[in-house]
C-alpha cells in the first residue's frame, strides 16, 4: 500500500505537469460547481486518481469475474462472456463523465445511489477526451467520440465498478 501511494505521488508530479495533463487539469479548474455538495478538491481527487487506476490497468491481468466487473465496469447480463475491448479507456470515460456530472449538477447528489451514469449535471466530453487523451498518449479520442461511448453504455446497461488494482 505504501509503494502505490509513493508511486501515485511520483505519477500526480508527471501527469500534473506534463502537457496534456496539465491542460485538461486547468480545462477542470473553469468549471462551474453546480448547487451541491460535491466541492473542487473531492473533483480532483477523484479524477486523478481514477486516471492514475486507469494508467496502472493492465487488460491481460484483468478477467470478468462472476458478477461480469472488470476493470471499473460492470457489465450487463445480456454481455458476452468474452472480455470487452479497451475497458481501462472506457471505464475512465464513464468514471469521469460521471465525476464531472456530480460537480456540475444543480441538484443534491448526496442521496443519488444509481451506479449508471447520471441523467444530471454535464459530462463535458471535451474535458473528459483530454484526459483519455493525456492518460494514454497513444490514443486519439475526441469529444464526439466520449459521447458516443456513454450514450452507447447507457443505452447496453454498463455500469460504474470499483477499479481493482492487478499484482
Amino acid at each position: 500500500m505504501i509503494n502505490t501511494v509513493k508511486e501515485f505521488k511520483v505519477w500526480r508530479a508527471h501527469f500534473c505537469y506534463s502537457p496534456k495533463g496539465k491542460s485538461a487539469m486547468e480545462r477542470m479548474k473553469k468549471l462551474r460547481q453546480g448547487d451541491n455538495e460535491f466541492p473542487y478538491g473531492n473533483l480532483e481527487s477523484s479524477v486523478l486518481s481514477t486516471c492514475f487506476l486507469a494508467a496502472k490497468y493492465l487488460p491481460e491481468k484483468d478477467q470478468m469475474d462472476s458478477r461480469r466487473r472488470i476493470g471499473g465496469l460492470q457489465l450487463p447480463v445480456s454481455s458476452s462472456k468474452r472480455k470487452p475491448q479497451k475497458v481501462g479507456r472506457n471505464s475512465l470515460i464513464l468514471h469521469l463523465s460521471t465525476f464531472l456530472k456530480f460537480y456540475t449538477a444543480d441538484e443534491s447528489t448526496f442521496d443519488w445511489v444509481g451506479k449508471k451514469i447520471p441523467n444530471f449535471g454535464e459530462g463535458h466530453p471535451e474535458i473528459v477526451a483530454r484526459f483519455v487523451s493525456a492518460v494514454y498518449r497513444d490514443e486519439k479520442i475526441i469529444a464526439e467520440g466520449v459521447e458516443r461511448f456513454a450514450r452507447k453504455s447507457q443505452k447496453e446497461g454498463i455500469r460504474l465498478a470499483h477499479w481493482k488494482l492487478q499484482d
